[in-house]
């Protein structure tokens, strides 16, 4: 009797540690998964890039027409500056909302606004790629400029501010954004609206790209509208 519960207790342990270990690879495997694909999105070529593509073939991109007159709003650059809307009259403005904390869409849509900065080549200099903090309490101006250096994003600008003063500007834009769920590390996620918005030399609004449209459409649509 001794003896077959001995053999049942063996038994159930090993089923134990079989399901255990098949737990661990599963979810080892889903990490090495995702880490894989996020690695392949920010340094696959574009046509190895998913696109924003639906059934019915939307391409991820919408005209805004007519073309949306947008508030000023002033903000805090990462060289401590105030930078106003108004500011970059005169250039199309590619803007994004984001974190520099943010583990996944954010730096992918940085990437991509590289792209289209590097494929406009010379006409680059008629647009400003414009980067705002949903995330003010962490992403001082220091932070944003740290972020820049190590992500080399010459040229971009990267603005943060209060709160309050987020929550009035993105009301134009149709912002929606707040503190998630904690990470292992003792931080927080923000969740935040996806996508860019372009702007024309006159600060109004005249596209809105969907997270993942391509950036050569993007630039397509730059040059459109620059008449080259």
């Amino acid at each position: 009797m001794t003896e077959n519960l001995n053999k049942q207790k063996y038994s159930s342990n090993a089923t134990t540690k079989a399901l255990y270990g098949i737990t661990i690879a599963l979810i080892v495997g889903i990490i090495a998964i995702t880490v894989y694909i996020g690695f392949t999105r920010l340094t696959a070529p574009e046509e190895i890039v998913a696109n924003a593509v639906d059934e019915e073939g939307f391409d991820g991109s919408t005209a805004i027409d007519p073309p949306a007159e947008m508030s000023d709003f002033t903000l805090t650059n990462q060289d401590g500056e105030l930078t106003s809307l108004s500011d970059l009259r005169g250039k199309y403005v590619l803007l994004t909302f984001g974190y520099t904390h943010c583990p996944d869409v954010c730096p992918l849509t940085l990437n991509e606004f590289r792209r289209v900065r590097d494929s406009l080549d010379d006409l680059a200099e008629n647009v400003e790629f414009v980067f705002i903090s949903v995330d003010g309490q962490r992403d001082t101006p220091e932070a944003i400029k740290q972020y820049f250096e190590t992500r080399k994003l010459e040229g971009f600008i990267g603005l943060t501010g209060e709160e309050t003063d987020l929550m009035a500007l993105g009301t134009d834009y149709g912002l929606f954004f707040e503190v998630g769920e904690n990470t292992s590390k003792g931080g927080y996620l923000v969740n935040h609206t996806a996508g860019s918005y372009l702007l024309d030399p006159d600060g109004r609004w005249i596209m809105r790209y969907q997270f993942g449209a391509l950036p050569s459409m993007i630039v397509k649509d730059l040059q459109t509208f620059m008449g080259t």
